[in-house]
């Protein structure tokens, strides 16, 4: 019991010490006075098109940047979250507030994981060890001053597995009792999921994965109600996606589910000189008459009709197959182990120098140079972090293998991304809602390498 107040305190501790460095790192960050397209980015587009949503105007301007809120080309949940937000604050203190929600998703994503990881294993130690890994990641505490989906993505999802995990899959397999019952707690898990691809698209088919772990439950009858409960997940998660389907059918005339970006995405993932959104029409169009809609200004005019990104990805695929493989392959190894968010703590990639440095003659200077690149101490944290919590997470899913019932909708999950991004365009940024899952199962490893090491020194 003493030892369970401890933990208990502990986690709490680093709870507190992770919100604060959150925090600390969002509010130091410059906010824009402005929407500029050079100056915001991704920024800038998700807080106009936030705003035009809620304008009531199909088509407009703000400053000098258009939205088309009938023509929005990705999920909606992140848009809505930026435009509701601007309804009650001002441009600059709209990007305050979201980054103080965005903190508090953050945090609650590391006790989310944390008690993920205790579901799995039964013991405190592994809660706060992943409680310590997710909370002083470097990657994770800068990553909620961003305005861009990841945080709210992983939230979302671990939210999903959470509630899965501890109100149906434990529920059921421990005979243990909720105040909730397990098809109310699936009803809420297909909710999590669905607000998960309403904020990114690559997620649209992972309920599969979910089903699939109902129904071997099922046939090795651990699980009764699967049925029951699969049908409660893909109705409820189906009704939830489709509102956005809904939504731009009834007012726009327009067929979307969820995204229209599958085959750009396809599309990019296959090209080899893909860039910016003009370089990407220009490779498109060349060669071509394509008709566009006379009012279609800036955004809308690099939405192109599925019959072109076909025929594209066609051609690319039929006239070099072994190129297309080796592309994927090598674009996927490299979003997988390159960390995600690097960039944020200076331009100067260590990668490249380390590279360049062995196609050298290695010298102290050199080595020293390296060392006093900006950001060099935080870069080199976020890739050991990053490969160590690979490794060690591989390993932990290989040392929880006898508990498959609790950790295949994880492991499932990373194959799924996996798989989906060697035919999709693959970044770091689109691999790192996996960090969680690698730090998670990482933590595990730790443990159990910590409680086996005696007994091996001992022989």
């Amino acid at each position: 019991m003493q030892a369970d107040v401890r933990h208990t305190r502990i986690l709490w501790i680093v709870l507190l010490i992770g919100l604060l460095l959150r925090l600390a790192f969002a509010l130091t960050e410059p906010t824009y006075s402005r929407f500029d397209l050079a100056r915001g980015g991704d920024t800038g587009w998700y807080l106009v098109n936030g705003y035009g949503f809620f304008s009531g105007e199909a088509h407009g301007w703000v400053e000098k940047m258009p939205f088309y809120i009938s023509r929005i080309p990705t999920p909606p949940l992140y848009i809505l979250f930026a435009g509701f937000v601007q309804q009650f604050f001002g441009r600059h203190e709209t990007i305050v507030v979201m980054r103080l929600l965005q903190c508090l998703a953050s945090i609650a994503t590391v006790y989310l994981a944390s008690r993920l990881s205790q579901l799995i294993t039964g013991d405190r130690r592994v809660a706060t060890t992943v409680a310590v890994l997710a909370a002083f990641h470097p990657v994770f505490i800068i990553e909620p001053a961003s305005i861009a989906t990841e945080t709210l993505y992983i939230f979302f999802l671990v939210l999903g597995f959470w509630l899965y995990t501890e109100y149906v899959v434990v529920a059921v397999l421990r005979q243990q009792e909720y105040k909730i019952s397990p098809k109310a707690a699936m009803l809420l898990t297909a909710t999590a999921f669905a607000l998960a691809t309403l904020t990114r698209a690559v997620a649209v088919l992972f309920p599969a994965v979910i089903v699939l772990h109902l129904m071997l439950l099922g046939r090795r009858r651990l699980v009764a109600m699967w049925r029951g409960l699969a049908l409660v997940l893909v109705v409820v998660y189906a009704v939830t996606i489709s509102t956005w389907t809904i939504y731009n059918i009834v007012l726009w005339d327009r067929l979307v589910i969820v995204s229209d970006q599958l085959l750009p995405a396809l599309w990019r993932g296959a090209e080899t000189q893909d860039g910016s959104p003009a370089q990407n029409d220009a490779l498109l169009l060349q060669g071509k008459e394509v008709a566009t809609d006379d009012d279609c200004q800036v955004d809308c005019k690099y939405q192109h009709p599925a019959e072109l990104y076909i025929e594209h990805i066609a051609a690319i695929v039929d006239a070099d197959i072994a190129g297309f493989i080796l592309r994927r392959l090598n674009e996927l190894s490299y979003s997988l182990i390159q960390p995600h968010g690097t960039a944020r703590f200076g331009e100067a990639s260590i990668r490249d120098a380390a590279g360049e440095l062995l196609r050298q003659n290695v010298s102290a200077e050199r080595l020293l140079a390296i060392a006093q690149m900006e950001g060099f101490a935080l870069k080199v944290a976020a890739w050991v972090l990053h490969i160590g919590a690979m490794v060690m997470g591989i390993m932990g899913m290989w040392l929880t293998r006898q508990r498959l019932a609790f950790t295949s909708p994880l492991i499932g999950f990373v194959i799924y991304t996996i798989v989906a991004h060697l035919f999709l365009l693959a970044l770091p940024r689109y691999l790192f809602p996996l960090e969680f899952i690698w730090l998670l199962f990482a933590g595990i490893c730790a443990i159990r390498l910590y409680d086996g090491w005696p007994r091996q020194a001992a022989v």
